[in-house]
């Protein structure tokens, strides 16, 4: 039983992180994301001004101190507003797993390594890997709006502010679905790289293992 605590918090401490990469990496990103998806076109604003609302836009979602968001060239609602708290919500929420698990992962990972026993979890990485590649491909059977729209669904239940109006929260307009498709895309490749490696580096550790039991015998 105490194994397998380990081994789920080990789990969700790497899916924070993965999470909190995929944030992070959008927000650098997104610059590049502005031109590939002509941004400035739609909303008649220089690439500067956008840069600059979608860089408060984050702050505000990923910094604890911030507490009001307002963006200047973009009114919003108070759904709209409500939206941004309960993401930000969630974006803490990974950080908070993050920080407090991040101790306890590295004993676990530490003595994994001494004691060449990761191998004994490799069951659950391989059910970690396996999960989204599936999730991947009902997203791809049913398409990208029906997964963001489940997504949202099961993420904000019975909530329908992530509803953007784009007449009462334009920014929407700045933040279109390809965006995040390509966030998920991003979120996906982290996530396998991290469970893969694990996977593979237990499969290592079971063959030295087998080889020094041959070798004594």
């Amino acid at each position: 039983m105490k194994i397998r605590w380990w081994t789920f918090t080990t789990w969700l401490w790497l899916l924070s992180v993965a999470v909190l990469l995929t944030i992070y990496l959008a927000w650098f990103i997104y610059p590049l994301e502005v031109s590939y998806l002509g941004l400035e076109k739609v909303v008649f604003l220089t690439k500067k001004t956008i840069l600059s609302n979608f860089n408060i836009l984050m702050n505000y979602l990923t910094n604890p101190f911030a507490h009001r968001l307002s963006l200047p060239a973009f009114h919003s609602s108070k759904s709209g507003l409500k939206h941004f708290a309960d993401v930000k919500h969630l974006f803490h929420l990974a950080q908070a797993v993050f920080v407090l698990l991040s101790l306890p992962t590295w004993r676990f990972l530490k003595n994994s390594r001494a004691e060449k026993s990761l191998f004994l979890h490799q069951r659950v990485f391989i059910t970690a890997a396996l999960a989204p590649i599936i999730i991947g491909l009902a997203a791809l059977l049913t398409g990208f709006d029906t997964f963001f729209t489940l997504f949202h669904q099961v993420l904000f239940p019975g909530d329908s502010s992530w509803l953007f109006n784009p007449a009462t929260d334009p920014v929407i307009w700045i933040l279109p679905e390809e965006f995040f498709l390509h966030c998920f895309l991003v979120f996906f490749v982290i996530y396998e790289l991290i469970m893969l490696i694990l996977v593979f580096k237990g499969k290592r550790e079971l063959k030295q293992r087998l080889r020094a039991k041959e070798d004594s015998q």
